[in-house]
């Protein structure tokens, strides 16, 4: 027969005579029948007796979603085998395919073995050996093998990829999710650069499985030569971890480990680190940190959780370049929303990594409890809300005190059939103190009594009048705003401690807020007005222009502001913000404020993003006065400045530096190259610190990583 045949004579003879099994399909529990095999071949010839099929021509077997592939197919039934030769392919269900030029293959096409085997995993990845044999569908066992996940190079396709593993022997296992290695040799381009007697990696499309990854080597002035390598360790499903041990010269050992966990409703993360390493004082002690938290879903309404970060010593983060925080702010919470409510009680530890930091003195809050509820419109149009807060603060050292703070507001908003919008509010807060003098023996500090309070009643009217102007290239809005509220005076009692509200700084995000201060310790008393002008420019091509102009007026003085906040006169500081951007290209956004009194500015920040993705320069300039900014840091001017460029698809650089332009020196330069190839990722970095904070001194340091992909 020397035709195509795809009649029911040779399904029936395949079916009759090939062992045929289900995938993944377990007879004894399912009911459904064996999956078919079927038969595509330009022709189909069997011996007398029945028992040798032979299929030639574009021959196509499939199987329970195997497929093979074949010039030529020789079908044994007393055997059970078949043999394939002429260009074989067998595809299986995980997409993986293998060649060969002959193969012989078991019935069911789980089982085979062939020469100069040839296989594609996935996309990319690729095995090759001199010989191969396929093991019950899961289990691929290759003799003096190849490994690589490098595609051919299309100049060149006979030259050696960036990287491959060559071994005596490759067994990957899909049940397992392994591949392993014997007697393995890494070369990069060809050239061998490392050998192992054993290596285990996971398969090429696993997502997590225990196993080393990518390390990272560097070299840093005052830690000397660095190595960090990491182990992922996949504990269960919900849970794992990667334990980084890090090797440096001169310091010794740094263990790390981070840890991760899911759980109905939640997750877990904590990182912490240990090492025996010198300090400022030149002796050496246990040092490390801790940095973890946690959340949890009660119910719909509810959650629950908390964050932990300490350190050993002032130092340790920055020396060995863990954070830069200056504060670490340890909390524990629970919280609830529901409707337009919310209530949430908190309990906060901080530990100053500062010089100047006294930890006798750094509070615990114990806890602070807050309650915030909002109605529905009442018939007039309006709303009232309620704050409630209780906050206790427990020192080693110092004052302790309770504060307990009600407040409760209502405002209506109405916009007029013209389109003015006008904002009436009224609030009054109750503060209720106790407070434990610093001197708890003799109950000194006079200042502060046992026991004090307040009730501090505000009203004011906000009034805003948007002019909209549509059409032609660009819409414009054009927005007056001029407001008043009004307080009694008095509302700061000297027996009324201020913990909340020590950074009193104006700028053009509060100008127009019913309180300029940050806490509830402090009221604005007095009576002010305030007015601006706020106005946009908006094109249909991405640019946009924004503008806001600001200044308050106080109508019977007050002492309340320390000089430089920019509120210690009638006239307040004029505070301004102008953003322009163009799609794509550039933004420009300039904050300021400036005091009229002395014709200076106080503040100045201007930030600015030039140029498309490949190639993008971006500075921030920021400059406050000595009298504007806290006593703790005195007058700041400085500069960062940052390019970012894609030289090509491939590779990517960037550099950034800042400077301190009060002092006169550099703060720190940062630089890094990154190379992304077909198979492999290559990331220099290098970064020059000039931050001098007791053992922590002037340093570079310079991290090289490289990393293997599958493209």
């Amino acid at each position: 027969m020397r035709r195509r045949v795809r009649d029911a004579f040779v399904v029936a003879t395949l079916l009759a005579g090939l062992p045929v099994a289900a995938w993944a399909q377990n007879a004894a529990t399912s009911p459904r029948a064996a999956a078919p095999v079927t038969l595509k071949a330009d022709t189909v010839t069997h011996s007398r007796d029945g028992n040798v099929l032979t299929a030639t021509g574009n021959v196509e077997i499939a199987e329970g979603g195997r497929v093979l592939r074949a010039e030529k197919v020789v079908y044994d039934r007393v055997s059970g085998r078949l043999n394939a030769s002429g260009n074989v392919i067998v595809l299986d269900p995980d997409g993986n395919a293998f060649f060969a030029d002959s193969m012989a293959v078991s019935g069911d096409l789980k089982d085979g073995a062939a020469e100069r085997i040839r296989i594609r995993l996935g996309d990319r990845a690729r095995l090759a050996g001199a010989a191969g044999r396929r093991i019950g569908g899961s289990r691929t066992e290759l003799d003096d093998a190849v490994f690589t996940a490098c595609p051919p190079c299309e100049d060149d396709p006979g030259a050696p990829p960036a990287w491959r593993i060559a071994a005596g022997e490759v067994v990957r296992d899909t049940d397992d999710e392994t591949i392993t290695y014997r007697d393995a040799v890494f070369e990069l381009w060809g050239v061998p650069v490392f050998y192992t007697p054993y290596f285990r990696q996971p398969d090429i499309d696993v997502r997590r499985k225990t196993g080393l990854l990518v390390p990272v080597f560097g070299v840093d002035g005052e830690l000397g030569a660095i190595a960090r390598l990491p182990v992922f360790w996949a504990i269960a499903p919900d849970r794992d971890a990667t334990i980084s041990p890090i090797l440096t010269e001169k310091e010794g050992v740094v263990g790390l480990v981070e840890y991760r966990q899911r759980f109905p409703g939640g997750a877990l993360r904590a990182e912490g680190s240990i090492t025996s390493g010198s300090t400022d004082t030149e002796t050496r002690a246990t040092r490390g940190h801790l940095d973890a938290d946690i959340a949890y879903d009660i119910d719909d309404a509810w959650r629950a959780g908390g964050a932990l970060s300490i350190a050993s010593d002032d130092t340790y983060l920055g020396r060995y370049d863990f954070s830069e925080q200056r504060t670490l702010t340890s909390r524990a919470f629970v919280e609830g929303f529901w409707g337009r409510n919310y209530a949430a009680a908190n309990f906060y530890r901080f530990q100053g990594l500062r010089p100047t930091d006294e930890p006798r003195k750094v509070p615990l809050v114990v806890p602070e409890v807050d309650f915030n509820f909002l109605g529905a419109r009442d018939r007039f149009g309006g709303r009232t809300g309620v704050d409630a807060n209780l906050r206790s603060l427990v020192r080693e050292f110092g004052s302790d005190s309770v504060r307990l703070s009600l407040n409760t507001a209502w405002q209506l908003p109405y916009t007029s059939p013209g389109g003015q919008r006008l904002n009436l509010f009224a609030r009054l807060q109750t503060d209720a103190y106790w407070v434990e003098p610093e001197d708890r023996t003799t109950g000194g500090d006079g200042a502060l009594s046992k026991v004090a309070g307040r009730v501090f009643p505000q009203a004011g009217l906000d009034w805003r009048y948007p002019f909209i102007r549509a059409g032609g290239r660009f819409s414009q809005i054009v927005e007056p705003i001029v407001g008043t509220v009004v307080a009694p005076r008095g509302g700061n009692p000297d027996r009324i401690p201020n913990e909340d509200s020590l950074d009193l700084e104006l700028d053009d995000t509060n100008v127009f807020d019913r309180s300029r201060v940050t806490g509830l310790d402090l009221v604005e008393d007095g009576a002010r007005l305030y007015y601006g002008l706020r106005g946009s420019l908006l094109g249909g091509d991405g640019m946009s222009a924004h503008a806001f102009l600001g200044q308050s007026y106080r109508l019977d003085g007050s002492d309340l502001f320390p000089a430089g906040a920019g509120l210690d006169n009638d006239f307040s500081d004029i505070v301004g913000r102008f953003d322009l951007r163009v799609a794509g290209y550039a933004r420009l956004l300039y904050r300021f404020r400036y005091d009229h009194t002395e014709r200076m500015a106080r503040r100045d920040e201007v930030g600015a993003v030039l140029g498309p993705e490949r190639f993008r320069l971006s500075a921030d300039y920021l400059f406050v006065d000595k009298q504007g900014a806290p006593a703790a840091f005195g007058e700041r001017r400085e500069i960062n400045l940052r390019l970012e460029t894609r030289i090509t698809d491939s590779i990517r650089l960037r550099g950034e530096t800042q400077r301190d332009l009060a002092g006169g020196g550099s703060l720190w330069h940062r630089a890094s190259l990154g190379y992304r190839g077909d198979c492999y990722t290559i990331d220099l970095n290098f970064k020059r610190s000039l931050t001098r904070d007791r053992d922590i001194r002037p340093t570079d340091t310079f991290f090289m990583r490289i990393g293997l992909t599958a493209g």
